[in-house]
């Protein structure tokens, strides 16, 4: 008999509780009209501006028609959605997973072994290819929006509600998203499609198989200004195990303009499949060949596995097709490492001959023989310095060249040593509120930087709740003890602000200066981090 004390959502009965996010609880739930277990995401509207509410209420309808319309093995399905009796609550009930979230596994094991990285990646990626392809963007793609079942299979969790949580919740104080996670475009608040959710699984798989987050930074200032401005340090730096074709991947995927990574999740996904293919766990050498257009063979060895896979058995256009992918993945090297040693060979050769003094003769390739040092004209200077002491200019000489050179005389000029003064890099970040502005910085009364300070529309804004702008700028300054002077002027000159900082930079150092404004632009803040 059922209880009637049985906490209950609409029709669904509450099992227990799941978790805790920002905007709601998540329940783990049963449909007694077909007895199935259920999990409940509840999204609070507490706190919200009446017209807000509103327009929030009926989004979240669409959204989730919209992706309730998404059936895929690598996707967590919606089922229905409501609204609470009790405090008009709404909620969505969604396909339960057990398993855990892959955030709470990299958590516990700090990175995945690569086969296990590679293949939740791959799977990841066919899933958005195919939502993208029905028109739906998560726009939230990250760790703890990855299921991992008990079968070791990645479903993506929170398509359809993503976007409405990242657009219309302004809470004060709070980061909505996770910045490490999120696309340049969306971080400057220009919206986003699907390329911006391949470059967030793009620093997925780089986690997964580092163990560290691709942008790290004590703020979340720090964080957007290196995923906007910086190039992460190679995987395979991090760990000399992993292959460094994967760099090249990972490198497509988060590069900062979306035109220049995959533009499709399938392309992403079959890059994945073919460095599954050739790099195992334990393995030594693999041999891969493959027919070309021309019907010649092609073939290219590689570090990894203990067996010796070959292309001979696969269909001429598979084979084609997998040849010209390997290709565009770095994975033939040979002949680009032979030209590589032979053209150091060269070069250490030549080297080697104009240290010795000896002379060089290359007559099968057609060039002339060096003139010697010893009969080389004289710089122009150093020619008429001569002259007027009397002595004859010296003509350019046709014989062959000596191999030795007289020691130089007094006066004859050396060039001069060039001096190389080391700079530092300044990172800075600006938060303000203007509309339109400009910011003025100079190093020790020299203007170094004029820059305008564009902000959007507040609720456009999705990473720093109550500021409308976020700018940055990467300077090169001298080493050295120096004052920085810092000018924000807005259009209408109604508001005009300045503040000075001095520091001290050491050569090949990166200092980063974080520049705030209060809500009225009443006040500029400087703060190092």
């Amino acid at each position: 008999m059922e209880n009637s004390a049985t906490k209950r959502l609409g029709r669904y009965e509450i099992v227990g509780e799941l978790g805790r996010g920002a905007m709601g609880v998540v329940y783990k739930a049963r449909d007694p009209q077909i007895d199935r277990i259920v999990a409940i995401k509840t999204v609070s509207l507490r706190g919200q501006e009446p017209e807000e509410e509103k327009e929030f209420r009926m989004r979240f309808i669409n959204e989730a028609q919209a992706a309730g319309r998404l059936h895929h093995s690598g996707i967590v399905s919606i089922f229905d959605v409501g609204e609470s009796p009790e405090n008009q609550d709404q909620y969505i009930v969604l396909e339960y997973v057990a398993g855990e979230s892959l955030n709470r596994i990299l958590n516990r094991e700090k990175k995945l072994p690569l086969g296990q990285a590679l293949k939740l990646a791959e799977e990841i990626a066919d899933a958005l290819d195919y939502a993208h392809a029905q028109g739906v963007v998560h726009r939230d793609i990250k760790p703890a929006n990855i299921l991992v079942t008990e079968t070791g299979h990645a479903k993506i969790a929170d398509f359809g509600i993503a976007k409405l949580n990242l657009a219309h919740f302004t809470l004060p104080g709070r980061v909505l998203g996770t910045p490490a996670y999120m696309a340049p475009e969306q971080l400057s608040g220009e919206g986003a499609d699907g390329r911006s959710d391949l470059f967030s699984l793009g620093l997925i798989l780089y986690v997964m198989v580092t163990g560290h987050s691709a942008f790290q930074g004590t703020s979340a200032t720090t964080v957007c200004f290196k995923v906007a401005n910086r190039e992460p340090v190679a995987a395979s730096t991090l760990d000399m195990t992993l292959p460094p074709q994967l760099d090249a991947v990972i490198s497509r995927a988060i590069a900062k303009s979306p035109e220049e990574r995959y533009q499709r999740g399938a392309e992403f996904a079959e890059d994945l499949r073919i460095l599954l293919q050739n790099y195992k766990d334990g393995s030594t050498t693999t041999s891969l060949q493959a027919i070309s257009p021309t019907g010649a063979r092609a073939t290219g060895t590689w570090s990894t596995g203990t067996r010796s896979a070959t292309a001979s058995a696969v269909p001429p256009v598979a084979a084609v097709a997998k040849a010209r992918k390997m290709v565009r993945l770095g994975l033939f090297k040979a002949s680009v490492r032979d030209l590589v040693i032979g053209a150091t060979a060269m070069i250490l050769l030549v080297v080697l001959a104009a240290q010795s003094k000896l002379p060089m003769s290359l007559p099968k390739l057609g060039v002339a023989a060096p003139i010697s040092p010893a009969t080389s004209s004289v710089p122009a200077k150093s020619t008429a310095s001569a002259a007027t002491a009397g002595a004859p200019v010296q003509q350019q000489s046709t014989q062959p060249p000596v191999a030795h050179r007289s020691k130089p005389h007094s006066h004859e000029l050396r060039p001069a040593r060039q001096v190389v003064v080391a700079s530092s890099t300044l990172d800075l970040s600006v938060q303000h509120q203007f509309k339109n502005a400009t910011l003025f910085v100079w190093v020790d009364n020299r203007l170094i930087l004029t820059r305008p300070l564009h902000g959007g529309v507040q609720k456009k804004m999705v990473v720093f709740t109550g500021i409308r702008g976020v700018d940055s700028e990467s300077l090169k300054i001298p080493a050295g003890n120096h004052v920085l002077r810092l000018r924000a002027l807005s259009t209408d000159r109604a508001t005009d602000l300045s503040k000075s900082v001095s520091a001290e930079f050491v050569g090949g150092d990166t200092k980063s200066l974080q520049v705030t404004f209060d809500k009225h632009n009443t006040f500029m803040r400087l703060a190092w981090e």
